[in-house]
């Protein structure tokens, strides 16, 4: 039980580490991320081009591949020259991860609860704030995308450490 603990507890540091970057740098992460996400998708297109391209057997597997590499290489063109596209997905994909997690979180929070015969609502109300910052991340992505990384380090940040604090309750009853 200890080491599940501790390796949460380094996971949200790892996730607390991932909002400070985001927070202080967004621009410069997100952009990277995509234009480098981009590329290998471009490169990953045009190999699949040259490949079905280069084959003279061609099966239907073949066909297939050649279908992804197309939706591939325009993926990584959105990926490279639409950034904001980028900001949005990962506001989405935090968002569900954040509200999975408390969600998970509160159920083992109650259910420890009633093992335990004990009320631990300090537990459960750092567990439905992570439910309203994964709702918040989901939502808001279409309010301020301008400033939507920026934000997402920050609820992240804010996640993270409510986090850390729920497992250090947890792990001391």
């Amino acid at each position: 039980m200890k080491k599940q603990i501790l390796s949460e507890i380094l996971m949200n540091v790892c996730v607390l580490i991932l909002g400070v970057c985001l927070a202080v740098w967004a621009d410069k992460v997100t952009s990277l991320v995509s234009i480098l996400l981009g590329v290998l998708a471009v490169i990953y297109g045009v190999s699949a081009f040259v490949s079905y391209f280069s084959n003279k057997d061609r099966i239907f597997n073949d066909n297939l591949e050649f279908i992804f590499g197309i939706v591939v290489l325009v993926i990584g063109g959105i990926l490279i020259f639409k950034v904001d596209f980028l900001k949005e997905l990962v506001s989405f994909v935090i968002g569900i991860y954040i509200l999975f997690a408390s969600i998970l979180r509160l159920i083992e929070t109650i259910r420890l609860g009633n093992s335990l015969k004990t009320k631990l609502t300090s537990s459960i109300v750092l567990s439905v704030i992570g439910i309203i910052i994964g709702i918040l991340c989901i939502t808001f992505k279409f309010l301020f995308p301008d400033v939507i990384v920026t934000y997402i380090g920050v609820l992240l940040i804010i996640y993270s450490i409510i986090n850390i604090i729920n497992l250090i309750i947890i792990g001391r009853k």
